[in-house]
């Protein structure tokens, strides 16, 4: 079987690291063909393209066009975008799969309607598969109708195992000061990261709390537009690569993710990977995520509203500086040990295996 993913060529972008973690999970549990066409913009792309090139790599499909590469495909995967080129392209034998972020439910920018995207959607039932990848996004899909296969989303990263860390250790020790990382990536449409939150906690949080902090952006800090950089505040600008970033993660005691929304989390997930506890957004789909039920690890909203068919929250900052007050002069490695950070991450990474290959091979 010849398996094709629709995916943006710009690393950087959440779709990109979705369709890694397919090709991951086909390659590990079949023997199926997987290729991948890289394209600049998902909702743009022409009959003619050829695939582009990405990470200085050119992909093995980069010889044919758009057109011939869909029609010789035995399933073709769209990630978020529902792609009528791909529906006017497909021969006779070719299965759809779609793989729908719900703050994206519009069929395209110039046509925002959401009741247009499910009214379209429920007409095409008959010839693609939709995958919701949490239990919360699988309801909403069903409440308005959308039949769908839930598969509950794991990454390729190698989980960790729980070890005893002398540096930590010895920060423990030897110093009351604790460290925390924000990753903010390109800090989201709609500012969805929550840079701003973050900010403003950094900027209330107690004298007498010892914390360092870090913010990893993609986006430089003056783009922003949030005045002068807070004294206890480390900046880290610019792209790192898998390995960099594992590294980052691994020495800090806490990541935040004060998030007003997500497709899914990607990062967040990446970070209990690593066995470092996260503070997160209580609202979906981050806290589906979450393997530790502590209040201290929440971050209250102060308002929720629609954002088409997902959820936007406002977290508040007061809430993360409250949980970090709290947490301020305990041994965060002790009561959010490894084996806690990473419980039932093994078994959802195997199960996410097993689900694609079956339904791909169906």
């Amino acid at each position: 079987m010849k398996i094709g993913i629709i995916s943006p060529s710009n690393p950087s972008k959440g779709l990109f690291r979705d369709a890694e973690c397919l090709v991951w999970a086909l390659e590990k549990g079949s023997k199926d063909e997987v290729e991948v066409f890289y394209a600049d913009n998902l909702r743009k792309i022409e009959r003619t393209e050829l695939s582009s090139n990405h990470q200085g790599n050119p992909p093995k499909n980069n010889h044919i066009t758009f057109e011939k590469w869909v029609n010789g495909l035995d399933v073709v995967v769209m990630l978020e975008v529902i792609n009528p080129i791909v529906l006017n392209l497909e021969n006779e034998r070719t299965r759809v799969v779609y793989i729908p972020n719900l703050e994206w439910a519009i069929i395209d920018s110039a046509n925002p309607d959401v009741d247009e995207w499910i009214a379209y959607l429920k007409s095409l039932q008959d010839r693609i598969t939709v995958i919701a990848k949490t239990k919360k996004i699988s309801g909403v899909l069903t409440k308005n109708k959308i039949s769908n296969s839930l598969i509950e989303w794991s990454i390729p990263d190698k989980i960790i195992t729980p070890r005893f860390s002398i540096s930590r250790m010895l920060r423990n020790l030897f110093s009351k000061k604790k460290t925390v990382l924000m990753n903010a990536g390109m800090g989201g449409w709609k500012s969805r990261r929550g840079v701003d939150i973050m900010i403003q906690a950094i900027r209330k949080i107690s004298q007498n709390c010892d914390y360092h902090f870090i913010l990893k952006t993609i986006k430089p800090w003056e783009d922003y537009e949030l005045g002068e950089k807070p004294e206890k505040l480390e900046l880290i600008e610019g792209f790192l690569d898998r390995s960099e970033m594992n590294s980052l993660v691994e020495s800090v005691d806490i990541v935040v993710y004060p998030s007003r929304f997500e497709g899914f989390g990607l990062s967040l997930l990446e970070t209990l990977h690593r066995g470092t506890p996260v503070m997160c957004t209580n609202g979906w789909p981050m806290n589906e995520l979450q393997t530790i039920d502590d209040e201290r690890l929440k971050i209250r909203s102060t308002k929720e509203s629609s954002l088409r068919l997902a959820t936007s929250y406002e977290p508040s900052s007061n809430s993360i500086v409250s949980n970090l007050e709290h947490l301020s002069n305990k041994n965060l490695n002790r009561i959010f040990s490894q084996k806690k950070v990473i419980a039932g991450l093994k078994e959802r990474q195997e199960l996410f295996v097993l689900q694609i290959c079956s339904l791909f091979g169906e």
